[in-house]
């Protein structure tokens, strides 16, 4: 049995000369951030001093000093006032910003000169990328996650509209203006890309809870507070659907894997604990393996959904995850937290530590849109180490119950709400991650959810996006 392997991005277009300057403790977070913002555009950093730069006559430099420089050399600023922000670890506050507008869209700069003559694009990516508000906006739900009302994205009405992307987008034509050539990575072939990941939270409708619910809660307590016409007209349904021996949660997925089948691969996150209510059991029996061996037979991949607690509990996370491994015969290298819950440092941490190298956990619980600011891959960042973590982010940025329920909205509303983020995906050559259940076409309970999918697959594929799997996505990014 091997270990994880490496699932880096491809190979970039060449070394581009960069200094960085500035305090130690900045320079960590400078050299990540400048690497993320280069990495799409085909370049990687080479780390050089500033007499070197200057001898060479091109490349970036990054630092208080940001003058004087060559014309093959682009040169952006550090203030001081950037460097105060982050020292003082406060929340942003919105009415700093500075909209820039770049012909066809307005995007927020977060830092630089004070005068506002000139951004800090690295600044920027930083603060999205680390999710560095979310280690100085305290506010939580419930399950300790996120909500997307208390971010700046909020604040600034950007949820569908990746900052990170248009600050990239500038970059690019700021290095083209010092003659430095950018080549923008595509999907193999394709220029964007769509991931199609599922969640098993169950392998069957029909549990005991479940049927307490039909056969009582419902007829007899009348929890959903309808008429008795109608309570009876339920409950002849049920008692006909479990009659028949039909479960929708098992057909729902041998519908999925035909349907993403036919137009390329996806992620399938299992779960091999339960450590909470929040949590439902499932057995790896002998239905399992058989769902497991027609996954790898379609070349789809398979991934963890660790319990609730394994969010934040490593001994729960690795016995997880070595049932798994166990099942698969090698280490699953993709993850999914359920309930997407979130705890910095420490899950990521722990996600890194268990060996798995890429995660997907990275949208809001609430609303669909870019929750790190990026529709593209990009390295985690523990904030508090100030150094980039062994784990990928692939981050989510729509998942299907966040829309129907979280949001009550329409079919009509859900897919136009997609299609928004799928054209926004196009536009950057980014990556839409998408999340379903298995409890698609289950009209009753989940009405529209499976139409849904259907329509969000096919927009995908009939504007060219690669349909592909995490872990071959990340591989194939060049």
């Amino acid at each position: 049995m091997s270990g994880p392997e490496p699932v880096d991005p491809a190979p970039t277009l060449g070394y581009l000369p960069c200094c960085v300057e500035g305090p130690t403790a900045w320079l960590p977070k400078a050299a990540y951030a400048l690497r993320m913002l280069l990495l799409p555009l085909g370049w990687t950093p080479r780390w050089v001093d500033r007499l070197t730069l200057k001898a060479l006559g091109t490349g970036i430099y990054y630092g208080p000093e940001a003058r004087g420089w060559p014309e093959g050399v682009l040169s952006l600023p550090l203030h001081e006032t950037t460097l105060a922000y982050f020292a003082a670890m406060r929340p942003y506050a919105a009415g700093r910003v500075r909209w820039r507008w770049n012909g066809t869209e307005s995007w927020p700069a977060l830092f630089g000169s004070p005068d506002g003559s000139a951004d800090d694009p690295v600044a920027s990516v930083f603060f999205w990328l680390s999710g560095w508000q979310e280690h100085t906006q305290r506010m939580r739900d419930e399950h300790g996650r996120v909500r997307y009302a208390d971010t700046l994205q909020a604040a600034l009405g950007i949820a569908t509209r990746p900052p990170v992307e248009a600050t990239r987008t500038a970059l690019a034509r700021a290095l083209e203006r010092c003659g430095l050539r950018v080549r923008l990575r595509r999907w193999r072939d394709r220029a964007w890309a769509c991931c199609p990941t599922i969640d098993i939270d169950y392998m069957r409708k029909w549990r005991p809870g479940i049927l307490y619910r039909e056969f009582f809660q419902y007829p007899v307590q009348n929890l959903l507070r309808q008429p008795l016409s109608a309570r009876l007209k339920r409950l002849i349904g049920v008692t006909g659907e479990i009659l028949s021996r039909s479960d929708p949660f098992r057909a729902a997925f041998w519908r999925i894997v035909e349907q993403i089948r036919a137009s390329g691969a996806g992620t399938f996150f299992f779960k091999t604990g339960a450590t909470s209510p929040h949590d439902v059991r499932y057995r790896p029996g002998r239905l399992l393996r058989r769902w497991f061996r027609v996954l790898q037979a379609s070349a789809m991949e398979i991934g963890l959904h660790p319990s609730y607690h394994a969010a934040t509990h490593l001994g729960h996370l690795l016995r997880e995850r070595d049932r798994l491994t166990a099942l698969l015969g090698r280490p699953p290298l993709s993850v999914r937290t359920h309930y997407l819950r979130w705890v910095e440092p420490t899950t990521p941490r722990m996600l890194a530590a268990a060996g798995f190298r890429i995660d997907s956990s990275l949208g809001w619980p609430d609303h669909e849109g870019f929750r790190r600011g990026t529709c593209l891959p990009f390295q985690l960042f523990d904030v508090q180490a100030n150094a980039p973590l062994p784990l990928w982010e692939l981050p989510l940025a729509v998942m299907e119950s966040v829309l129907f329920v979280r949001r009550g909205l329409t079919l009509d509303a859900a897919t136009r709400a997609t299609e928004v983020l799928l054209n926004v995906c196009r536009r950057y050559g980014g990556l839409c991650v998408a999340l379903w259940h298995n409890t698609l076409w289950d009209e009753r309970d989940f009405p529209d959810w499976g139409a849904h999918f259907e329509h969000t697959l096919r927009q995908a594929e009939n504007q060219g996006a690669l349909i592909v799997d995490l872990q071959s996505a990340i591989k194939s990014w060049h």
